[in-house]
């Protein structure tokens, strides 16, 4: 349930996509009470409308607007549309992931993974993220700066099995941070990325249980599973003031995966998952 506003991004209007999903919806109901007004975008519209419905009915503001990331003209409709309901943009979050391309096997061994496939995935992690950004700057120059945070994954910084194009997604998104926070750094505009872990939530937590049980998800951690709410605080610092001197940055929200060293049971797991 929201809390009450303390006032860290008072004032602030945030603009995230994937906005209804597990990780989504927390990042959208902490930034929320944290005072910023937050357009919910994304595809799904009945959870959107009822994440928003949710928010505002506790003193929060925020309203759902639809929109694929992995069509251009559809997030510069929609970032066009955002600034007309709030004005414009101080935060972007790239939140939306090919989660439902990867939940059904479309990513496969190199060998084995078709042009449209690899397409389909780095359209929505890589170019769906470009293109907001590409529309979210000029409304965020007009406000006279912002904080744009990217989600990204460890698939950027160490090998995973089977997933060679999200992979490349995400590593390109890693790059493409440090590029655009080099730009426009001049101009007042941080770009940081967080490097997400394992995040358990309402929406894959049956089918995580399904593949292997709890104890073993938490045996690749050095803390713990993540939770939708550790991505948000971190989010909620990266869109703040207080995080004025940060660009360009990685943090990483994964449990200690990246730097703990795996077991040969650890290794063994991560092959067939």
């Amino acid at each position: 349930m929201m809390t009450q506003a303390v006032g860290r991004l008072v004032g602030k209007v945030a603009f995230i996509t994937g906005a209804a999903g597990g990780i989504g919806s927390g990042i959208s109901r902490v930034f929320a009470a944290q005072g910023a007004k937050i357009v919910l975008a994304g595809r799904d519209e009945a959870k959107g409308n009822k994440l928003a419905a949710e928010i505002n009915a506790v003193g929060g503001s925020a309203q759902f607007l639809r929109v694929d990331v992995s069509r251009e003209v559809d997030v510069a409709r929609c970032i066009a549309d955002a600034e007309k309901v709030y004005g414009p943009l101080n935060v972007l979050i790239n939140n939306a992931g090919p989660v439902d391309l990867l939940m059904t096997g479309v990513d496969k061994p190199i060998d084995q993974l078709s042009t449209e496939d690899f397409d389909a995935i780095v359209k929505v992690g890589l170019y769906g993220p470009f293109w907001c950004c590409k529309y979210a700057i000029p409304s965020m120059l007009r406000a006279g700066g912002g904080s744009i945070i990217n989600i990204s994954s460890v698939a950027a910084i160490t090998g995973l099995s089977r997933v060679p194009s999200y992979s490349a997604a995400k590593g390109g998104l890693s790059a493409l941070t440090r590029q655009i926070a080099t730009d426009y750094g001049p101009k007042n505009i941080r770009v940081n990325t967080i490097v997400s872990g394992l995040v358990v939530h309402e929406y894959n937590r049956a089918q995580l249980l399904a593949v292997a049980p709890e104890a073993e998800y938490r045996a690749l951690q050095s803390t713990r599973v993540g939770a939708p709410e550790d991505i948000a605080h971190a989010a909620v610092y990266l869109a703040s003031d207080e995080s004025a001197c940060v660009t360009g940055s990685e943090i990483r929200v994964d449990g200690g995966i990246t730097t703990k060293a795996m077991s040969p049971t650890d290794r063994i797991f991560s092959q067939q998952t």
